[in-house]
């Protein structure tokens, strides 16, 4: 008894932990970060409820403690959708009214080009309002140097635009003087297109 009775709580230990490291990434795939990993997360919070769901409850507060964790989840995944639908209907109306370019300008330099250091190009978005030259040239920088070593890139542009300008209008709706800084390195033999919020400067 004392044996199950551990067994039972390991895994609903298990459970709330897989639970709370779902919630992560999904927020981390609603705020468009990189290498976000939904599949395997709710695939490891599915196979956990499956086994719990097999075993009987000897106490009332381990079942009360599962059915807890199950709403929980249910919850999130219900409030995930949710905001997922919202973003794609946001980004449908803002398409049809012409204001799907994503605004790209360098902050500093506007009619330069992108600026380039060695192996690390960065586009810094300013405005919702300068054109996307600098946005697609990046872009296909990124797609030549994958090419190059033999590799395709698995997101087509118009994605990798949304979810740029999706980025950018996260960050104005916190702080309206920010700017979103794209840069795209290599480490590793590798190439990536890396984000970060810079403060304006004036």
């Amino acid at each position: 008894m004392q044996k199950d009775k551990d067994s039972i709580t390991l895994l609903l230990d298990n459970l709330e932990r897989e639970i709370k490291r779902l919630r992560i990434e999904y927020n981390r795939e609603l705020a468009h970060m990189p290498d976000v990993n939904l599949e395997f997360a709710e695939q490891r919070v599915k196979e956990l409820i499956k086994m719990l769901r097999k075993i009987p409850f000897k106490k009332y507060s381990q079942k009360f403690r599962f059915e807890n964790l199950l709403a929980r989840y249910n919850v999130q995944k219900i409030n995930f959708n949710r905001m997922k639908d919202f973003q794609e209907k946001k980004y449908e109306q803002l398409k049809e009214k012409g204001l799907i370019k994503v605004p790209l300008v360098d902050a500093k330099e506007e009619n330069k080009s992108v600026v380039s250091n060695g192996r690390e190009e960065k586009v810094i978005i300013n405005d919702l309002i300068s054109e996307e030259n600098k946005l697609k040239r990046l872009y296909n920088e990124y797609k030549n140097r994958l090419e190059a070593r033999n590799k395709s890139v698995n997101i087509p542009y118009e994605v990798f635009k949304k979810k740029v300008f999706d980025r950018f209008k996260m960050i104005k709706e916190k702080n309206k003087n920010a700017k979103l800084q794209l840069r795209m390195v290599e480490e590793n033999n590798n190439v990536k297109i890396k984000t970060k919020v810079v403060k304006d400067e004036q």
